[in-house]
């Protein structure tokens, strides 16, 4: 565009777009040619410039609707701003305009609603009624922008523009799930159920329908209250619930973290170690491995008994499951952040510091029986120890079941008679409930 009408257009020089077009006639016309035109119309509903946009819309209607960079046109940026004189001469064009939407999927309503532009809230739907069914790229009506920005007279002019045919607006769901009244009591924005209550258009059993909740999602009772507000019990998880969960399941594995790099940091210690200076079952002093030991093990090596030059089988066992617990361990301090590493290499660290153990245990044995009998006595003790919690734990539990019993019993007769009557008071509480819910 040509700096000079972009200038005019700031400052709503009409005298200088007239003597611009004497010069030459067709400087608006070259500006329509840009892929992504920021046309003088975008600039001057930017600036306010009534007299200037008038010009423009008489000269060149076209530019109404260009959409410049962002996706914006116009009269997305003069409603966005508030400019209700250009909103009126843009609407004179036609009422299809309101539906022109930007890259994020926002009409010029939207944009009205979100900065709270009440003026032309009102003027964009007695003009394009149907703006008010638009959603956004992300499934938002008007009321959802609402309710996320605060925009509470906003809302109550979008609420009195409903009516029985565009009444499942309110019970609309955004791509994330929520509706305007799970949003508003995530927010504590009370006042919007008692706006809905008090001041729409809708049907009496609509709108007891969408405040109690009876759709099968974000399901909540609605108790009558003060002037205040409303009272709201027995809500299913909200946006806040679904993210304190999502907090606490955060705080547990950055706890479970902190354990699972002490112990890859306690694993790699201890197999160093063994690696560096095995136990002398295993590896005796001045021991040479040679070519013979591992091309010819049948005659040169055994289980357990090693010779001067040949060390046993439990050396390649205890060797090779070290060396597999120290590399799974340095792989798992690099990676305790995530949670598949985690899985797969703690378990086989662990494993290999057990067939260590085991392996060491072997050559420590002075024969095969002493080493069963280890591990039978081993497995006895395990045993013992699971059966024993167990048996305390069932123990326990009779007992509690015993006393809870007993005061059942006692209190049983006492509150046989109040239970009748606090039944019939509820009851006629209910009732009493739902006819209010109606008569409002």
């Amino acid at each position: 565009m040509d700096p000079r009408l972009s200038e005019a257009a700031t400052k709503g020089d009409v005298e200088a777009l007239d003597g611009l077009l004497k010069e030459d006639p067709l400087i608006l016309e070259r500006v329509a040619l840009a892929p992504y035109a920021e046309t003088p119309l975008h600039i001057v509903a930017l600036a306010g410039k009534t007299d200037f946009a008038k010009l423009l819309i008489n000269r060149m209607p076209a530019f109404a609707r260009e959409l410049n960079h962002d996706g914006f046109s116009p009269l997305h940026i003069a409603s966005a701003i508030g400019h209700i004189e250009i909103v009126t001469e843009l609407l004179a064009l036609g009422p299809n305009l309101c539906l022109l939407k930007d890259k994020g999927g926002r009409t010029p309503l939207h944009w009205a609603v979100i900065k709270g532009r009440i003026d032309v809230v009102e003027k964009l739907l007695s003009k394009c009624p149907q703006a008010i069914k638009e959603v956004t790229a992300m499934g938002e009506t008007p009321l959802h922008l609402a309710v996320k920005n605060s925009q509470f007279e906003a809302l109550r002019v979008l609420v009195k523009n409903l009516d029985d045919n565009n009444g499942e607006i309110i019970n609309a769901k955004d791509n994330e799930g929520n509706s305007i009244l799970q949003l508003a009591m995530a927010t504590k924005q009370l006042q919007v159920l008692d706006l809905i209550r008090n001041e729409s258009n809708l049907d009496k059993e609509d709108i007891v329908e969408v405040l109690s909740g009876d759709n099968t999602e974000g399901r909540a009772e609605i108790m009558p209250q003060t002037n205040l507000g409303t009272r709201i019990t027995n809500q299913k998880p909200s946006l806040q619930q679904s993210q304190s969960t999502q907090d606490k399941s955060e705080t547990i594995w950055s706890e479970v973290e902190d354990m699972v790099l002490v112990v890859a940091s306690l694993i790699a210690t201890v197999t160093y170690q063994a690696g560096l200076a095995p136990p002398q079952t295993i590896w005796k002093e001045n021991m040479k491995l040679e070519s013979k030991c591992i091309f010819h093990g049948s005659n040169s090596t055994s289980l357990t008994n090693s010779t001067n030059t040949c060390p046993a089988v439990t050396y390649y066992l205890f060797m090779s499951f070290n060396t597999a617990g120290f590399f799974s361990s340095l792989f798992l301090i690099f990676s305790f952040r995530n949670p598949a590493f985690v899985q797969v290499l703690l378990p086989i660290s662990l494993i290999s510091m057990m067939v260590t153990y085991i392996t060491l245990s072997i050559t420590m044995s002075p024969n095969g029986l002493a080493f069963l009998i280890i591990y039978l006595i081993t497995l006895v003790v395990f045993l013992y120890c699971v059966m024993a919690i167990e048996v305390t734990k069932r123990l326990f539990h009779s007992i509690i079941d015993k006393v809870s019993g007993g005061l059942v019993n006692m209190v049983r007769p006492l509150a046989s008679g109040k239970g009748i009557l606090r039944s019939v008071a509820r009851k006629k509480k209910s009732s009493a409930a739902d006819v209010s819910i109606l008569d409002a």
